[in-house]
């Protein structure tokens, strides 16, 4: 007897970094830190290019969500307060989390996995 069940590991870690890269292209490659309660959204600049805010300048007591390989490359992992982060990767790309928008994107990725 053959089952068409299959089992698959699916390594989703870096989930939500991924979504703002595909948000985001231009970050590709680049240390980007998700996290952060409220955080300043990307700015559209005169020229049309966008201005994103650095960990240097982040004050709080915000957490990492998650981090591109790039900033985990620099030590900074979630959970990890965004405070130490920032002292670990001062010019590293800081975005706030968009649930609303990783829940849409993993609607359409479990999707297409059950497809």
């Amino acid at each position: 007897m053959h089952s068409k069940r299959r089992i698959a590991h699916l390594d989703m870690d870096a989930f939500f970094a991924s979504v703002e890269l595909r948000l985001y292209p231009e970050l590709q490659g680049l240390p980007v830190v998700v996290g952060g309660a409220r955080g300043p959204a990307p700015q559209i600049l005169a020229d049309g290019r966008r201005h994103f805010a650095r960990l240097q300048d982040y004050r709080g007591r915000g957490v990492v969500t998650t981090a591109t390989y790039a900033a985990r490359a620099l030590g900074v992992f979630s959970g990890m307060s965004l405070m130490k982060s920032a002292q670990l990767a001062p010019k590293a790309i800081l975005l706030p989390a968009q649930f609303e928008v990783y829940r849409d994107y993993s609607r359409r990725f479990k999707a297409a996995v059950a497809a």
